[in-house]
């Protein structure tokens, strides 16, 4: 598909996600339902969206989490496959109780979480206890920083069935490597640690190094910022080199050119990136097939993790803006 395309294609899918979801929901969030499709080149079925809203609407209850500008992007998520949505709805809830039962709290994250765990009931247990551990290994390591945005990670970093403590080591590792490198202190340095062990665990300085390359030239040219570093991470430990990562810069060009993200122009970055990546996992030669599945499964999480994080921000911005 052509750059000119995909921008057109970005353009028209946001409009009828945005007619579906309502304007009250969070223009950043309407922009990930919209990069999820258009990433996967997967095309918008209203009719399957539509169901997919009212299937959670009816088993969240008023103070869920699913509840407000998130629905909807969990909606789009229960629409991956063919199954019918209320099953694949009702499935989301068992998970998110085998998740509340190995000890996470009932925050959107742990519906995240739920997302990225496999189908087979028989194994709901065993990966909710192994994500547990892992993350209350990453908690140690990182006591203050580490909390439920990170479940996501802690659910898939912890299907490489390492062990926890040396596997949050290694994130600690990274960490402190990449801070160094200079890359800013936070949450999203936090997530980028932990995507660098997602291949292999063991510390390499080499692909700190990488990073920070893959980095400098995102901003350089596409303003890339810390809530970029989680893909960054993507971008090193699959190897994407410099002629991807030049088109990657190009797309996000053509998608700034759309006035859908004249103020989030950071959005437009993002969706170039899984692009992209999307387009890689289709080629044996260049990101191994038996790895496709977990890439669409990580750029899934990270945009959702991103959405879930500017929509809190928004909700906090207007209860100030009210209470003043």
């Amino acid at each position: 598909m052509e750059m000119d395309m995909i921008r057109q294609e970005v353009e028209t899918t946001y409009d009828k996600v945005k007619s579906l979801a309502g304007w009250s929901v969070d223009k950043n969030v309407v922009l990930t339902i919209t990069s999820y499709y258009v990433t996967a080149e997967k095309e918008f079925d209203a009719v399957a969206f539509s169901r997919a809203l009212a299937a959670l609407k009816e088993r969240a209850g008023w103070f869920s989490p699913l509840r407000g500008n998130l629905l909807p992007m969990m909606a789009a998520f229960l629409t991956q496959s063919d199954a019918s949505v209320e099953g694949e709805a009702e499935r989301l809830m068992d998970k998110q109780r085998t998740l509340k039962q190995a000890g996470f709290r009932n925050t959107i994250h742990s519906y995240l979480a739920a997302m990225l765990m496999d189908n087979d009931a028989a194994r709901f247990q065993e990966e909710a206890d192994r994500a547990k551990k892992l993350y209350d290994a990453m908690k140690k390591q990182h006591y203050f920083l580490t909390s439920d945005d990170d479940y996501a990670y802690a659910m898939l970093l912890g299907k490489m069935g390492e062990d926890p403590v040396e596997h949050a080591k290694a994130m600690r590792s990274y960490y402190d490597a990449l801070r160094e490198e200079g890359f800013r202190t936070g949450n999203e340095l936090q997530w980028l640690s932990q995507v660098m062990t997602y291949i292999d665990i063991s510390f390499q300085q080499r692909l700190v190094k990488r990073a920070w390359t893959i980095f400098e030239m995102l901003r350089e040219e596409s303003k890339a910022k810390p809530v970029h570093y989680p893909m960054v991470g993507f971008l090193t430990v699959f190897d994407v080199g410099d002629e991807k990562i030049s088109e990657i810069i190009q797309l996000a060009k053509q998608l700034e050119q759309s006035k859908r993200f004249k103020w989030n122009k950071e959005m437009a970055l993002s969706v170039a990136i899984g692009y992209v990546m999307h387009q890689l996992t289709e080629s044996a030669d260049q990101v191994s097939v038996s790895l496709a599945a977990s890439v669409e499964m990580i750029l899934q999480a990270q945009q959702a993790v991103m959405a879930a994080t500017v929509a809190a921000v928004a909700a906090s911005s207007a209860a100030t803006s009210s209470n003043g």
